[in-house]
């Protein structure tokens, strides 16, 4: 019939394309600006010897009843996700290198401090006496290495992306932080017990705190144009 609109056909290559093409989309979003309320900046990137490295920190991570909960005990993981990426005009930027890290927090009512355990192979262990000495190891990098230099292209564009993540532990969580605590510390069975009891009661403060995310970038850069850190 003359004048007939014709019928999409879904599944031919245009469509193979479109959809190629949004799931590139999920998959490598672009980095979001700064200007988050976690107050997350990345700083200058730098040459340090031979390595391109990035600083980058958050001045305002925790909001008043996170700062209650943690200082009642309320366990939480901090994750730290890093982008190094290639500009690619007209397509999407590529990826150059993903650094993901992970630190699990809580606030020890034996020890009266908080501990952080960070790393697999070897699990490092360390402790803060008060919130803002927690806050200062946790939110402030310094020239964290990334690539040596030799292995980007001088003259391409590239940028630093982050993303923070702080979360509080799941229940399931619980009684593996427990271990830890009384493994570490080697206390005994009645402390043991006191410290299952302890965690089990700070169940109920997790419901209600949800994730507290921000993402941030650094200035775009080209690796030949880089300077020394003063």
């Amino acid at each position: 019939m003359r004048g007939a609109r014709p019928r999409t056909r879904y599944g031919g290559p245009a469509f193979g394309a479109a959809l190629l093409l949004a799931c590139a989309l999920l998959a490598f979003p672009r980095p979001a600006r700064a200007g988050n309320d976690l107050g997350l900046v990345v700083g200058q990137v730098e040459i340090v010897g031979s390595a391109v490295c990035v600083s980058y920190s958050a001045a305002t991570p925790f909001t008043p009843r996170l700062e209650e909960t943690l200082q009642n005990g309320m366990p939480a993981t901090v994750t730290y996700e890093v982008g190094l990426w290639k500009r690619r005009p007209l397509w999407f930027d590529k990826p150059a290198l993903a650094i993901r890290s992970e630190r699990q927090v809580v606030y020890d009512p034996w020890s009266k401090a908080f501990r952080v355990r960070s790393g697999t192979a070897p699990v490092v262990n360390r402790s803060f006496a008060t919130l803002d000495s927690l806050r200062q190891s946790l939110f402030t990098v310094s020239r964290l290495p990334l690539l040596g230099i030799a292995a980007l292209d001088s003259m391409s564009v590239y940028y630093v992306s982050v993303r923070t993540t702080i979360r509080p532990v799941s229940p399931e969580d619980l009684s593996q932080i427990e271990d830890w605590l009384s493994g570490e510390g080697g206390t005994s069975g009645e402390q043991h017990t006191g410290i299952a009891e302890y965690l089990l009661g700070l169940t109920a403060n997790l419901s209600g705190l949800g994730d507290r995310t921000a993402i941030a970038k650094s200035e775009a850069f080209k690796p030949s144009l880089l300077a020394m850190p003063r």
